[in-house]
């Protein structure tokens, strides 16, 4: 890997932490992880061999797609998963990638980021500017390294999470974050000062990846936060279970602007905020035309054939109708994840809908 340039850390001109270059160190052992796939797909399960070659300390750049992501090396089932997959991971954005190619003004909105996977994605198939919002904090420093790592430009990392007010949510922290609800606020914990603001890297991705601690973050509505500003073209919401909250918060947004939506939606984590996957569909028709996909593997089989299909790129499975979604997601076995790809009704249509 070369040396990486100075200027290319100069966009951060809001992250107080330097980037922290010599804890980075690029991924050994990928072609015997690979062939070792090829043979038996096992995924993730392959971190031993990830192990033996990686040092479990500061971060690795893993390749994705075009790029390279900057990961914590003690997440070494992620950056294994990452490693053999590659995007793959993000099967659902097969789904998106069409309509993104064909966008040519505004702006990308990337609600629920992450570590910048989406936001990679996007960056591949369209030069338009990019909005992301990832409101933890060591996830979204991670974001931003990452965009500086590969010099990308038109990126924007707003460290904030959406809802339908402003102010602060309490915030659980993890790979995959949620809003805090009920038993899980925790005083103690709401101020983020103990996510490793020393610069203690491995500390602070071992607290995120494992204790799930509760902090405060700021929270913003999409209607506020982008009430200035370019159109925005695209808006891409993946929230644990808060996408109902967030698209109240965008109603302005949705009603006058329109723009293409992609929405992960959560059909038992609604329920946690007293929302549900009906509530979403009331909030979207209106507007929109409605489109429905599941990416879960097949529960048949034996044990160990669900097993290997889990390590393999899932199948898209479509829903019929608004009807058939709604009964897979009200179901007693419910998708966890049900895909929504929202095109923008005419005005004349949405108007009198």
């Amino acid at each position: 890997m070369e040396p990486l340039a100075e200027s290319k850390f100069e966009m951060m001109t809001d992250v107080s932490e330097a980037f922290p270059k010599a804890q980075l160190h690029q991924v050994h052992g990928q072609k015997i992880l690979r062939f070792l796939h090829r043979c038996i797909p096992l995924g993730r399960h392959y971190h031993p061999v990830f192990s033996l070659f990686n040092s479990s300390h500061g971060f690795v750049t893993v390749p994705f797609d075009r790029f390279r992501l900057v990961h914590p090396a003690s997440w070494r089932k992620e950056v294994t998963k990452m490693l053999l997959l590659g995007a793959d991971v993000i099967p659902e954005f097969s789904l998106l990638a069409p309509v993104v190619r064909k966008l040519d003004r505004g702006c990308l909105v990337d609600v629920g980021a992450n570590i910048g996977l989406y936001t990679l994605l996007l960056r591949s198939v369209s030069g338009l500017p990019i909005i992301a919002y990832e409101p933890q904090p060591f996830l979204s420093k991670l974001l931003r390294w990452t965009v500086a790592l590969n010099g990308l430009t038109n990126i924007e990392v707003r460290p904030v999470a959406c809802g339908a007010t402003k102010g602060e949510v309490p915030f659980t922290v993890g790979i995959n974050g949620t809003i805090a609800v009920g038993a899980e606020r925790t005083p103690a914990n709401d101020s983020p000062a103990g996510l490793g603001t020393d610069g203690d890297w491995d500390r602070e991705a071992r607290i995120t990846q494992k204790d799930r601690p509760v902090v405060k973050v700021p929270l913003t509505t999409l209607d506020d936060d982008l009430a200035e500003g370019p159109d925005v073209a695209l808006l891409k919401i993946d929230c644990e279970g808060f996408e109902a909250d967030i698209l109240v918060g965008a109603q302005h947004l949705l009603e006058r602007k329109r723009p293409w939506l992609f929405v992960e939606i959560h059909p038992e984590q609604l329920e946690r905020y007293g929302s549900s996957v009906e509530d979403v569909l009331e909030l979207l028709g209106p507007y929109y035309e409605l489109a429905f996909w599941s990416f879960e593997h097949s529960g048949t089989g034996s044990k160990l054939h669900r097993s290997f299909a889990k390590c393999r790129k899932p199948k898209a499975h479509r829903y019929q109708s608004s009807a058939e979604m709604l009964a897979a997601a009200n179901g007693r076995r419910r998708p966890s994840q049900i895909y929504c790809l929202a095109r923008p009704k005419p005005a004349r249509a949405a108007g009198t809908a």
